[in-house]
């Protein structure tokens, strides 16, 4: 169960609102990386959750995060309200003044609406969580970017408490993924293809017009590779077989479906 408390996770304060700078804000009320999408493909992950340690977590994270949702809304509301009656306000973003009465809504910056399409639900934990990883860094950087464009310091006060927790998250996230004892390149159950997996394909060659060359390092060097240069010319140096160019696996396979 949900239960409200008249109170803000983080205080917010601002001096002047800046009309400019709220329609920036909605990023991380209703966009792809904003807290609504977390607080909802956190908590959806934790109602799928058979483990009832990792359901904790997630269920904890999740409920934070509408917290979060709260804090950036308020904030978002201080600088958006004078769209309200201002015109010139208002001229910043119609949207929210003419249809929404200069408040929020689940919409993002560019007045897209918020959507399901946001979240990264697999019902794999250890997919789920890497993807959850990935959420809170992409949401840490909206957070700098909002406050190098903010010039009011309660609002960056407010902010700077968001992205931290984003930082906190992450740290949770990589424990429970490292608790799973799984390798880093074990996905699922059935095993990718020996020799295939070992090929890196390097499809970009040449020299640009700019400068660009090929490059190795050691995401695709000979110790962590085979290098295949120029793989749509030379095919028969791909470890592929088979009629559609992938090799059956014979490893173990996922348990049928119920009839």
């Amino acid at each position: 169960m949900y239960h409200h408390v008249k109170k803000l996770m983080y205080t917010v304060n601002i001096g002047d609102p800046d009309p400019r700078f709220g329609r920036m804000l909605l990023e991380q009320f209703g966009g792809a990386n904003g807290e609504l999408a977390a607080a909802m493909q956190y908590s959806i992950q934790g109602i799928n959750c058979d483990d009832p340690g990792l359901k904790d977590l997630l269920m904890d994270i999740g409920t934070e995060e509408l917290s979060h949702l709260e804090v950036i809304g308020t904030l978002t509301r201080m600088h958006l309200k004078p769209t309200k009656k201002d015109r010139d306000a208002a001229d910043v973003d119609p949207l929210v003044a003419i249809a929404g009465g200069g408040g929020v809504n689940l919409y993002n910056s560019a007045g897209n609406a918020w959507t399901a399409d946001y979240l990264k639900i697999t019902g794999e934990l250890d997919v789920d969580l890497r993807s959850n990883i990935a959420a809170e860094a992409r949401a840490k950087i909206v957070y700098e970017r909002l406050i190098d464009f903010c010039d009011d310091p309660g609002s960056k006060d407010a902010l700077q408490f968001l992205m931290t927790r984003e930082i906190t998250h992450m740290k949770a996230f990589m424990l429970a993924l490292d608790s799973l004892g799984k390798p880093p390149l074990s996905v699922g159950l059935i095993p990718p293809t020996p020799g295939l997996v070992d090929q890196y394909f390097n499809d970009s060659t040449g020299e640009g017009e700019h400068g660009a060359v090929d490059m190795t390092g050691p995401w695709n060097d000979e110790k962590a590779f085979e290098r295949v240069d120029n793989p749509a010319f030379e095919p028969q140096l791909m470890k592929v077989d088979g009629p559609n160019g992938a090799t059956a696996s014979k490893g173990q396979k996922r348990p049928a479906a119920a009839k």
